[in-house]
């Protein structure tokens, strides 16, 4: 290796850690302004805080369509515990616990999402 083939090497590591660190901070922004919704078919049906000391149980219930998820926030992190959907895709998905973090229940038309209210999102190239 030649001496230019390692400065190269150097920085691109360098700046590959110094993006690392800003997207987490991005993501990990104070919990104080962050919240948690719940949106069903589209339309925003609960928010509560979130942050470490939020304890919330929520079970969301459509009786037309017989339709039941149980949603879990607590110790900083949100879960779908328990729903009657027959993938339960939803249950089986990862909990959450940082910005635009996302879980979906696709056939009740369910989702749960941390956003945070001051933070807005910047579209990356291929979003533009």
């Amino acid at each position: 290796m030649k001496k230019n083939d390692v400065i190269l090497i150097g920085v691109v590591l360098i700046l590959s850690l110094l993006s690392f660190v800003a997207i987490n901070w991005y993501q990990n922004k104070s919990s104080d302004d962050m919240q948690v919704i719940i949106r069903h078919e589209g339309q925003e049906i609960k928010v509560f805080p979130f942050n470490e000391n939020t304890d919330e149980v929520f079970v969301f219930v459509d009786e037309d369509a017989d339709e039941t998820n149980t949603i879990i926030i607590k110790d900083g992190i949100v879960t779908v515990e328990e729903a009657n959907c027959r993938d339960q895709i939803c249950v089986k998905t990862q909990s959450i616990s940082k910005n635009g973090e996302i879980i979906v229940c696709l056939p009740h038309q369910l989702t749960v999402e941390i956003y945070a209210k001051s933070g807005e999102f910047e579209l990356d190239g291929v979003a533009e």
